[in-house]
């Protein structure tokens, strides 16, 4: 398995933690992400159980990093609650990818747009 893959779902698992708590839309979301970068049902259980196994590696191309962050936004953003450490670590996750932290509230703003016209 590709250590990228499982370090990107360990971050999300992370996330959704950072606010003391992983609600059941964001353990549903973290497990479409898996589903859709190929982990397995026991691939995921484990990460959820046992994090600290996985190192993280950040992804080098610039299309998997900006899915990076956007699936990092979509986490944060997905239970109604914009947790002020959950921002603080989607900042720090950009930076550390290469962008300006300023991406993380403008994709923040952009799906606050579009779900206004939901």
């Amino acid at each position: 398995m590709d250590d990228k893959r499982l370090g990107q779902v360990k971050n999300l698992i992370m996330l959704a933690l950072a606010d003391g708590k992983a609600t059941e839309s964001e353990l549903a979301l973290i497990a479409s992400i898996a589903s859709r970068e190929e982990l397995t049902q026991e691939q995921l259980d484990h990460l959820i159980e046992h994090p600290d196994t996985v190192h993280i590696e950040l992804p080098e191309n610039d299309e998997q990093k900006l899915q990076y962050i956007q699936d990092m936004v979509a986490l944060m953003m997905i239970d109604g609650d914009l947790d002020d450490n959950e921002l603080a670590m989607c900042k720090i996750y950009a930076i550390m990818l290469g962008y300006e932290s300023s991406i993380v509230e403008k994709m923040v703003l952009d799906i606050a747009e579009k779900l206004k016209d939901i």
